[in-house]
């Protein structure tokens, strides 16, 4: 199976910097030009079926991919972004000087910290391997996409290297970003991360 994991387009949340985790923002104008980009680059991939999150933002991605194959976009909301839980719509600032502890133990050990109110690093990682593994056994030998968001990706993409949730910095997902993960005979590889080589230059979005 061919995977293609797709980051969301930008919302103003992620222009912001705000932390957005399962509040339903949907996207800006440069989020929409850069799904329209995204589903271009894929209208000639031989694409069998189209996954997303539930959240809007995902959602609408999903369905600009999926109109250039005549599918319909399958929700599993296992494909979530985590829940910020308290810290959910707060700038980095207000975060600093509300939660300085919980910044803190981000910064120090991601891997074993629970967001107040939300969820923690290894249980969306522990959600995001549970939907790979769905979706590798449904599509064997098929080339299928899945869009979801930043910290979700990420958290599968540090079991699949094997770098632990503690190297969870070492990806910098950008939106709307390609990332192509490769299941065959029961190995597993990631063979593209991070692509946003069809984005206008303009349309980049900061690495928040």
């Amino acid at each position: 199976m061919n995977l293609i994991l797709i980051r969301h387009g930008e919302t103003d949340w992620n222009r912001t910097g705000r932390c957005q985790g399962v509040a339903d923002i949907d996207l800006n104008d440069t989020g929409r030009r850069q799904i329209e980009e995204l589903a271009h680059s894929l209208r000639d991939a031989d694409i069998r079926a189209v996954y997303s999150s539930d959240l809007l933002r995902a959602f609408r991605t999903a369905r600009q991919i999926a109109s250039h194959h005549d599918l319909d976009v399958n929700i599993d909301k296992d494909l979530r972004e985590m829940d910020q839980g308290d810290l959910e719509g707060l700038l980095f600032e207000e975060i600093r000087d509300r939660y300085a502890d919980v910044l803190k133990e981000w910064r120090e050990s991601p891997e074993t910290l629970m967001l107040p109110g939300g969820e923690s690093l290894l249980q969306v990682q522990e959600r995001a391997w549970n939907v790979f593994e769905r979706i590798n056994r449904l599509h064997a030998g098929e080339t299928v996409v899945a869009v979801s968001h930043n910290l979700t990706i990420t958290a599968l993409l540090c079991k699949i290297t094997g770098v632990g949730l503690r190297g969870f910095r070492n990806f910098n997902l950008r939106a709307a970003s390609k990332n192509l993960i490769v299941s065959v005979n029961g190995n597993v590889e990631v063979r593209l991360l991070n692509d946003v080589s069809h984005l206008s230059p303009a349309e980049l979005l900061p690495q928040f």
